[in-house]
């Protein structure tokens, strides 16, 4: 008995000398949790929650000096600002990081800013600009840096959209087959293949191929990918004579963007 007291009693002793956790400070807890609501809004589609939320993320980041979670909060404003097409307005957040003379944001972030803004870049038709931006990404690419797959894909990409479609399709024929890119990377790729050969007037083989990215996008559940390949599956059918084929995938297409439009209209606002 008296060898347990005193075993109890040098335990509650231990725990009575340690010292407790400190709290967080309340500017750490209101960034973590206005990220974690940001994240959560922009799963859900909420957009302009997301957008408030992030901005909200960032500014109490910047007042802690916490400069690498500020890097990715305004990516992360880039992403949901672009989601709600204000592209300039997704240019500016990224130039934040990448206009920063002082070197204050990681390189990592650099080099994502750097890609998300050759993509929209791309998008815009701006060729010119979107290639410097891809070129710094490559720069800070290393050999296993995670966006390698990505940044071959819009190289490509933008190889087919200056008319150079044999350059484009061997490009991208390297990410198509290798497995370690992840489908949604090897979809894209697949994709950029289809477009090259209608553009070579290869139309049955583009046809096969954006088939089977249609499948992939469907798979992944990604809207705006699913209306791209529909609508080059209907560009194809008419090249081949097949006029009724076409009108059903170009109608697809319509009622795909459409809706996705709706749902982002919806939980948006």
């Amino acid at each position: 008995m008296t060898r347990l007291f005193i075993f109890l009693l040098a335990g509650m002793l231990a725990a009575c000398g340690s010292a407790p956790v400190p709290p967080l400070p309340q500017a750490l807890v209101q960034a973590q949790a206005a990220d974690k609501d940001a994240r959560r809004a922009l799963r859900n589609g909420e957009l302009l929650h997301a957008q408030h939320d992030f901005a909200k993320t960032l500014a109490l980041q910047q007042s802690l000096d916490d400069e690498a979670g500020a890097a990715t909060s305004l990516i992360n404003l880039a992403t949901v600002t672009h989601q709600l097409h204000d592209d300039e307005a997704a240019l500016t957040w990224l130039d934040k990081i990448l206009q920063e003379k002082a070197l204050i944001y990681p390189p990592e972030s650099i080099l994502t800013a750097a890609f998300r803004k050759a993509v929209i870049l791309t998008n815009l038709g701006r060729l010119g600009e979107a290639d410097s931006a891809l070129q710094l990404s490559e720069k800070l690419c290393e050999k296993k840096c995670t966006l390698r797959f990505s940044i071959v894909v819009l190289h490509a990409r933008i190889l087919l959209l200056k008319d150079h479609a044999e350059d484009a399709l061997a490009l991208a024929e390297t990410v198509s087959v290798e497995t370690e890119a992840g489908k949604e990377e090897q979809a894209n790729a697949l994709r950029v293949i289809a477009a090259g050969e209608e553009k070579l007037a290869r139309y049955a083989s583009a046809l096969q191929h954006y088939q089977i990215t249609l499948d992939m996008d469907k798979s992944s559940g990604l809207s705006t990918r699913i209306a791209e390949d529909l609508n080059g599956m209907a560009r194809v059918l008419i090249r081949l004579g097949r006029d009724l084929e076409a009108a059903s995938y170009a109608q697809r297409a319509v009622l795909v963007n459409e809706s996705y439009l709706q749902s982002v209209t919806a939980t948006g606002e």
